[in-house]
């Protein structure tokens, strides 16, 4: 197996005694051997720097990439003052010089710490579960304000560093928070919404500042109470006023409260820079810095991924298995279709034989039935299965999509959801359907209460406002009254995922399950689903995806692929075995491709005539062409053939369930012959994986991934809330027996938990991504998963408010070998520059109502929409390839359009300031070198495997070109435009 190089970074001039004591390297493994080399990169400009004046004017404290430094006022070497793991921000340096205030994520909350100016003496002066941030010292130094959501939305908190009281100033139901204190301590400024206001200890509130335009930031006081100064940011403009009045122009200022050096001088950062300035005077005077740090080379195995086998494998993605209500059968999806087991036979039988996808199997309540959907006639309907007669009658017929289908205990109706996250009834009897519950944000699907009145599931319950995250509850609604509530199971855990890990009401009634953390606990409950005691872990077994047996004392799961029944009366489970196996389904024989004009994804100019030969899924030979060839010849002499494309980041499982087996079509048809999961229900993923390469499902070849490694609180479905080490250690042993290829973590997970979740991916062979630059980049993470994207900080510290990114971010990737992938959010805007796309026969007849609506609305506003930020961005992935950074393409999708995408991406590049050449690698190459297969795929050279797109045109003169797809071959197979589309041109 190949060796892939990482690199690991430490910082110069730590001191690491002094953080022995603080417990923040609890847990952490050992570090990858094989250290091959050291660099020293010196850092002079920063993005998004913050800093702090001592009170003697002679000393500043830099917030530089999440780690702390001191250096003079008058500028010089930076020395570290913490270490990778505290993860420091907002630093405010105590009344009298002696302390430093920051906030810290360390322990997986926000929190206020305090620490001496060399870095010692560090203490935890918050606790809970909450977060707590932005601390501001009062003049006279005995108390820190901070903003904190421990009251169900931001407001403004004071801590008594005497007697460690806590109160809280504001109590409303907006978004409080960055407070300063007046120079006299009888108020606080702080922001809410587009206004500054402050408040005294009394609670009475005044209104200091409104600002209609744009995003008001960070006040700070000044000396006399004379002016307060705040950072504005209106599109890709930030700029600093003091009392309304606008005091730079043509800067970038960072969203950090400036300091007031006296009435008439400020020190703040922009630009890259620190800076002071004399508020009588135009020019701002510029405070070096330098910053060293040392980047070392490792490396780790790579995982093998064997393209050319034909061996027999045994399944591994199961999705959706369900007790039958004797306990004697199980129904699930695997391989593209829907099987049965028969308990203690082993082997299942096939239900459905189609290419079509088929979601969700439920059980009527006399076992006679089985509810599914299918998108066969074009879209998600809901199906019943009669398993004696083998009949099959469609129950919904809407162009939605219909799916996670629950059949009532009465046995007259059976709920359902759609693509847009509202449930339904649909009665059996007469067809008619019934919206129940609203639109949900990625809701998970419903069980029935005992009444079949009541419905539970889960769903997402914000901490506040200000930011998106919450925990995943248990959601309850009487479909009848239309009350609903959420019941927290565990304060402050989450159920494991919004998709498999329950709630599942028990037929009786009487009691729920779930997954929390991966272990599986039951609950006593009511008849309307409140509890009725603490809930019982009944497993420590990982587990996933209950399913109750109709006397309420047995309940299945899914533990690291094996399917498991336990009692809940006590006992260990029992394994139910079961065979299933699939085989990889590759080409045989020879076939010859004659090309018109070739780019082997390496050189910078086309080859002319040539003829590409195959040995079964392998490029053999490409050579001059000749007139005539022995076997199979495929004509593609008015094309242009490129290496197949990459989708480096998207999400394939997250709605599959709205497009069913249209998605990997969509894809396919635009020429992305791979996509690269970045987080996903994991037996999804590798249901789909299987499906994929047993060509039961027509789609991409797919490097699979769990769902996203996070932190206590969540967003999306597919996460998965840890909030211990050991928690931490069970999803990624579960990631590691369903042999997944990459793991991702996502923004609420601790630096120690992200330092071990990557050394983990490493010993698995298998890279680790994140949203993180730094201090990611110092474990030794493979790449970035976007430019700039969502952060626990509220601010990024790759790309600055006004769109740019400098030296450090810039220098440091070119050194590292650290990839960032491109997810131009805004690449949606790219359907303006082609507008062939709106009558594109892929996407007319490949793609849903809903997903043309959505397409032709972006096209239309794309029209009017700036692309100066679009813009920008590119300008820094431009600086990063120059500097030898690596830049891979990628989506996000399906939160932009699928497909499509990946050419907007491609646009949006060459538009901005890449080359063709430049723009396709990062849809060819580069992906494949990332993930360890640059062997296989990636280009198009003898020995590798064909995956390779026919299109009109030349994309390395025109990028638009690429989107003229009229062939693909993957894997050797070759398809073209009218087969992907076949079964949905109706």
């Amino acid at each position: 197996m190949k060796r892939k190089t990482i690199f690991r970074w430490t910082i110069l001039m730590l001191i690491p005694i002094l953080f022995l004591g603080q417990n923040i390297l609890t847990g952490i493994s050992s570090k990858v051997n094989a250290k091959k080399s050291s660099d020293i990169v010196t850092i002079t400009e920063g993005t998004n720097i913050a800093v702090a004046v001592s009170p003697d004017h002679s000393q500043l404290v830099m917030d530089l990439q999440g780690v702390l430094w001191i250096l003079p006022m008058t500028g010089g070497t930076a020395k570290a003052i913490t270490d990778t793991y505290v993860d420091p921000s907002f630093p405010d340096w105590s009344p009298d010089g002696k302390r430093i205030a920051f906030q810290s994520y360390q322990g997986g909350n926000y929190h206020i710490w305090s620490m001496n100016p060399d870095g010692s003496d560090m203490r935890q002066l918050t606790f809970g579960k909450y977060d707590d941030r932005e601390p501001s010292y009062s003049p006279d130094g005995s108390k820190i304000a901070f903003s904190s959501d421990r009251g169900g939305s931001y407001d403004i908190w004071v801590l008594d560093l005497a007697t460690n009281e806590l109160k809280a100033w504001t109590n409303t139901t907006s978004e409080e928070y960055q407070p300063t204190w007046s120079p006299d301590g009888s108020e606080i400024a702080y922001i809410d919404g587009k206004q500054l206001k402050a408040v005294d200890v009394a609670g009475n509130i005044r209104t200091v500042v409104t600002e209609e335009l744009g995003k008001i930031s960070n006040p700070s006081w000044s000396p006399e109470a004379k002016d307060i100064a705040y950072v504005v940011k209106d599109g890709l403009q930030s700029n600093l006023k003091i009392s309304g009045k606008q005091v730079t122009s043509n800067e970038d200022v960072f969203p950090f409260p400036v300091e007031w050096l006296s009435t008439n001088e400020i020190a703040y950062t922009a630009d890259g820079h620190i800076k002071t300035r004399k508020l009588d005077q135009e020019k701002a005077e510029t405070i070096p810095f330098r910053a060293d740090i040392s980047l070392s080379l490792q490396e780790y195995q790579s995982k093998e991924h064997d393209f050319d086998s034909k061996k027999q494998k045994d399944v591994k993605g199961i999705v959706a298995p369900k007790l039958s209500p004797n306990g004697k059968q199980v129904a699930f999806v695997a391989l593209n279709d829907l099987w049965l087991l028969d308990v203690g036979k082993g082997k299942p039988r096939q239900l459905t034989d189609d290419s079509y996808m088929e979601l969700d199997p439920t059980w009527s309540p006399d076992g006679k039935q089985i509810a599914y959907s299918s998108d066969k006639e074009g879209t998600e309907d809901i199906y019943l299965l009669n398993l004696a007669s083998g009949k099959k009658q469609r129950l919904t017929t809407s162009d939605s999509a219909e799916f996670a289908a629950a059949w009532s205990p009465d046995g007259e109706k059976v709920a359902y959801q759609d693509e847009n996250g509202k449930t339904y009834t649909v009665d059996i009897s007469t067809g008619g359907t019934k919206q129940v519950i609203e639109s949900l944000n990625l809701p998970g699907p419903p069980t029935w209460g005992p009444d079949s009145k009541t419905i539970a599931l889960a769903a997402i319950k914000t901490y506040s406002n200000r930011f998106r995250e919450g925990t995943n509850q248990i959601f309850i609604v009487n479909t009848e009254t239309g009350t609903k509530n959420f019941v927290d199971p565990i304060p402050f855990k989450s159920l494991s995922n919004r998709n498999n890990s329950g709630p599942i009401w028990s037929p009786d009634g009487k009691q729920m399950a779930f997954i929390i953390e991966s272990q599986l606990w039951v609950m006593a409950v009511d008849k309307s689903g409140q509890p009725k005691g603490e809930p019982r872990l009944l497993s420590d077994e990982i587990a996933d995806s209950p399913s109750w047996s109709r006397d309420s004392n047995t309940l299945m799961y899914l533990s690291k692929g094996d399917l498991k029944l336990i009692s809940i009366n006590g006992g260990p489970s029992q394994t139910v075995p079961f065979t299933l196996k699939w085989r990889p389904q590759l080409p045989s024989g020879k076939k010859v491709i004659h090309v018109g004009r070739l780019w082997d994804g390496v050189s910078t100019e086309l080859k002319e005539n040539v003829d590409i030969t195959l040995q079964g899924n392998r490029i053999v030979d490409i050579q001059p062409h000749k007139k005539e060839h022995k076997g199979k010849v495929i004509d593609a002499s008015e094309l242009t053939v490129i290496p197949g494309l990459w989708d480096t980041h998207i999400h394939q499982q997250l709605n599959q369930s709205h497009y069913g087996s249209r998605q990997g079509r969509q894809l396919l048809s635009f020429g992305v012959t791979s996509t690269v999961s970045m987080g996903d229900y994991a037996y999804r993923a590798i249901e789909d994986r299987e499906a994929i390469e047993s060509r039961n499902r027509i789609a991409p070849r797919y490097f699979a991934s769990s769902e996203l490694i996070e932190g206590s609180r969540v967003y999306y479905s597919n996460m998965r809330p840890t909030t211990s080490l050991e928690a931490v250690k069970r999803e990624v042993e579960r990631a590691g027996s369903l042999e997944v290829d990459l793991l991702k973590t996502y923004v609420r997970l601790p630096n120690d938990h992200q330092d071990y979740v990557i050394n983990k991916a490493h010993e698995m062979g298998v890279p680790a991504f994140s949203h993180y630059f730094f201090p990611a980049m110092a474990f030794g993470q493979d790449g970035i998963s976007h430019l700039t994207a969502t952060q626990r900080l509220g601010f990024s510290r790759t790309v600055s408010p006004s769109g740019y990114a400098y030296e450090d971010v810039v220098k440091l990737t070119g050194e590292s070998g650290m990839s960032v992938t491109s997810t131009l959010s805004l690449s949606a805007n790219m359907l303006g520059f082609y507008p062939k796309i709106i009558s594109d026969p892929r996407i007319e007849k490949l793609y849903t109502a809903w997903q043309y609506r959505s397409i032709r609305g972006m096209y239309e506003a794309a029209l009017t929409k700036d692309q100066k930020r679009v813009a920008k961005y590119v300008a820094i992935l431009k600086d990063m390839i120059d500097a030898g950074g690596v830049v891979i393409n990628g989506t996000d999708s399906p939160l932009v359009p699928i497909g499509f995408s990946t050419h907007a991406e491609l646009m949006a590049m060459t538009q901005y300031g890449m080359t063709p050449y430049e723009a396709l690698r990062t849809a060819t190459y580069y992906p494949a070198k990332k993930m360890g297969v640059e062997e296989d795929l990636g280009t198009i050279e003898p020995g590798k495997i064909a995956d390779l797109v026919f299109v009109k045109g030349n994309p390395l003169q025109d990028i638009k070109d690429t989107v003229n797809v009229q062939m693909v071959m993957k894997d050797g197979k070759v398809y073209s435009i009218d087969d992907i589309i076949a079964p949905f041109n109706k």
